[in-house]
């Protein structure tokens, strides 16, 4: 007779509780040589150069007393902090953030990103932070490029002022593009056409909605940047924004508004990617 086979009980495996931080860091250079590759990075560098592009087109088509009138501050409010904030830098962290999960599922890399002794809301905070990082970086270059630049059109030589100056635009763009990169990734989290809703929001929410003095206004990013702008950098000409600082939060406030919306969004977003599966393409097709 055969003897019955017996099983033979192995230790259960225990996860170590400790952050797998070399792991944590190596899924954060992939994320961002991910980000810099491609299509991406170039049209965004192309339109980052348009209001550069544009000022100059406009200074050498104005005649030479309108050149005298018309002082860099003019151009830095229209091309700085009405062009960027309102349509490049958006869309920038729409670009980034957008597909931080979308793009792994179209190229199949999903599954071995998954396979990986990492927690899943680590995954996601990992390749968020990594689309935050390349969305500042370019924002933070081209707005003070172009600020240098408009300052060179203008016969005004940089001085220690412009330094001063550029870190602070830097900062507060920073600032506006944690809240962008939260909100965006969670859009692609949310809905197939994440790229469309972002465009329209960029326009209709953040653009229109910014403008008019109601409550809902202080939801958009726009309300809170243009915020730190009139506190931090205080441009004495061309502003027509109107806002009663008296009553207005605080840069501090401002600062905490956009760091606490971004966390939350980030955690909403990190919360959803843990607990949804995702359906990938075989190469058979299936």
């Amino acid at each position: 007779m055969m003897e019955p086979a017996t099983v033979v009980g192995h230790d259960a495996v225990r996860l170590s509780r400790i952050p797998n931080f070399r792991g944590l860091f190596a899924l954060l250079v992939l994320a961002l040589r991910q980000q810099v590759r491609g299509w991406r990075l170039i049209i965004l560098g192309l339109l980052f150069l348009l209001p550069g592009a544009l000022a100059a087109i406009v200074y050498e088509a104005a005649p030479a007393s309108a050149r005298r009138s018309s002082p860099a501050e003019v151009f830095d409010f229209v091309f700085l902090f009405m062009l960027i904030p309102h349509a490049l830098a958006p869309l920038a962290a729409l670009l980034c953030a957008g597909g931080i999960v979308r793009d792994e599922v179209e190229e199949q890399t999903l599954t071995y990103l998954l396979l990986r002794p990492l927690p899943r809301m680590a995954i996601y905070t990992v390749k968020l932070l990594a689309a935050l990082i390349i969305a500042a970086l370019l924002t933070s270059f081209f707005t003070v490029a172009t600020l240098v630049f408009i300052a060179w059109l203008s016969g005004e030589p940089p001085t220690v002022g412009y330094v001063a100056q550029g870190m602070t635009i830097a900062a507060i763009f920073s600032l506006a593009q944690v809240a962008y990169c939260g909100l965006f990734a969670l859009l692609a989290l949310l809905m197939r056409r994440a790229l469309l809703v972002g465009v329209i929001y960029i326009i209709f929410f953040e653009g229109l909605l910014a403008t008019f003095d109601t409550i809902a206004r202080r939801m958009t990013v726009m309300y809170y940047f243009r915020l730190l702008v009139l506190r931090w950098l205080n441009p004495a000409r061309g502003v027509t924004w109107e806002f009663n600082l008296k009553t207005a939060p605080t840069a501090a406030n401002c600062v905490l508004t956009l760091l606490v919306a971004g966390f939350v969004l980030a955690i909403v977003g990190s919360l959803i990617f843990a607990s949804r599966e995702f359906r990938m393409k075989t190469p058979e097709g299936e």
